[in-house]
C-alpha cells in the first residue's frame, strides 16, 4: 500500500493542498510536524485552523505537553497505527509535514534504540544545569561527531538523547540510525511542494507578521505564565524563542520579528536541501492551479488509491 506523503518547506502551503486533496478522495491527514504535536502552541506552529479541522480529520497534532519529549521513533509507531485505523475506515491516509526525520522514521525504520535510563538521564540533566548545553554539545562532538553535526548546538533534547544512548549502550546514536531494523509496512508516494524562492520567502515574512497580529506574543506569554521552562524544546521553536526573548527584554519586538523571519527562511533552505536529497519525490509547483488534480492523478496511477 502506498501512502500520499506531502512534503516541502515551511509556508509552501502543504496543509491547504492536503485538505483539498482529502476533500476529493475521502482522506484523513496525519501531521508529520514536530512542533504541531504540542498542546498550546497554536499560532506559532501554523496548526490547521479550526475551519480546516472541521472539514477534515487530522491526527498527531495537539497531544504532547510542551515540557514533554517525543521521538521520531514514537512518531513512526503512532503514524503506522493511524494509517491502519484510517484504512480500516476505508478512507485514504495522507501524511503531510516538513519534519524530515519523522518521514524517514516512518518509511525507513531504524533499529530500536535503547530504552531510556532514568539514572543516566538524571545525571545528564544535572550536568546540563551545572555546565550548560554548550558543554554537553562538546561532549557529544567527542563521542558521536556524526550525530552532533546533524543537529544544532542548542538542540537540548537530541543532545541529551545522543549522550544517553552512548552511555547506556556504548554505541553511538548515529550508528543506530544507519542500521535498518525492518521494512516499513507502507510505501510513500512522495509529493514535494515548491514555489519560486522569492515567493516562498515573501510568504514566510507575511505569515509571521500575521502570527503577530493574531496574538503570538500573548500566546507565548500565556505559556510562560503556565510555568513552562523557556529552555524546553517546544519553546525553542522558531518564533516562540524570539518572542520570549522580546518578553524578557533581550530584544525589541521589531528585532524579534526580523530574527524569527530570518531563522524561518534559513530553516526552509535546510528543509529544501533535505527533501532534494531524498529519492523518489515528484515535485509540484503550488502556483499551478491544477496541482491538486495532478497530484491525485499521479497517485492513482500507482494503483494504490482507494478512490
Amino acid at each position: 500500500m502506498k501512502v500520499i506523503t506531502i512534503v516541502g518547506p515551511t509556508a509552501v502551503g502543504k496543509t491547504q493542498i492536503a485538505v483539498n486533496i482529502a476533500q476529493k478522495i475521502s482522506g484523513e491527514i496525519i501531521s508529520a510536524d514536530s512542533r504541531q504535536i504540542y498542546r498550546d502552541l497554536n499560532i506559532g506552529t501554523a496548526k490547521p485552523t479550526p475551519e480546516e479541522q472541521r472539514l477534515i480529520r487530522f491526527h498527531l497534532i495537539d497531544f504532547v505537553n510542551p515540557d514533554e519529549s517525543y521521538s521520531c521513533g514514537q512518531f513512526a509507531r503512532d503514524a503506522e497505527q493511524k494509517i491502519q485505523e484510517i484504512s480500516a475506515r476505508r478512507h485514504t491516509p495522507i501524511v503531510c509535514g516538513g519534519t524530515g526525520l519523522y518521514i524517514r522514521a516512518l518509511f525507513h525504520p531504524l533499529h530500536k534504540l535503547p530504552e531510556s535510563d532514568k539514572r543516566i538521564k538524571e545525571k545528564l540533566m544535572a550536568e546540563y544545569k551545572t555546565h550548560g548545553i554548550a558543554y554537553l554539545y562538546e561532549r557529544l562532538l567527542n563521542v558521536d561527531p556524526e550525530w552532533a553535526q546533524k543537529i544544532t548546538p542548542r538542540d537540548k533534547q537530541r543532545i541529551l538523547r545522543g549522550l544517553e544512548v552512548y552511555e547506556i549502550s556504548g554505541e553511538t546514536l548515529s550508528s543506530f540510525t544507519k542500521a535498518r531494523r525492518k521494512k516499513s509496512q507502507y510505501l510513500p508516494y512522495y509529493a514535494g511542494l515548491t514555489m519560486p524562492r522569492d515567493e516562498l520567502y515573501d510568504r514566510i515574512n507575511q505569515r509571521f507578521d500575521s502570527m503577530i497580529e493574531r496574538g503570538l506574543v500573548e500566546e507565548a506569554k500565556t505559556l510562560l505564565d503556565k510555568g513552562f521552562d523557556p529552555a524546553a524544546s517546544a519553546l525553542r521553536t522558531i518564533g516562540y524563542k524570539e518572542i520570549i526573548e522580546y518578553l524578557s527584554g533581550t530584544l525589541t519586538l521589531d528585532e524579534a520579528t526580523e530574527r524569527a523571519k530570518r531563522r524561518t527562511r534559513n530553516f526552509a533552505k535546510r528543509q529544501l536541501s533535505w527533501f532534494n536529497n531524498m529519492e523518489g519525490i515528484d515535485w509540484y509547483n503550488t502556483r499551478n492551479p491544477d496541482v491538486v488534480n495532478n497530484l491525485i492523478s499521479a497517485f492513482r496511477d500507482t494503483g494504490n488509491s482507494k478512490s
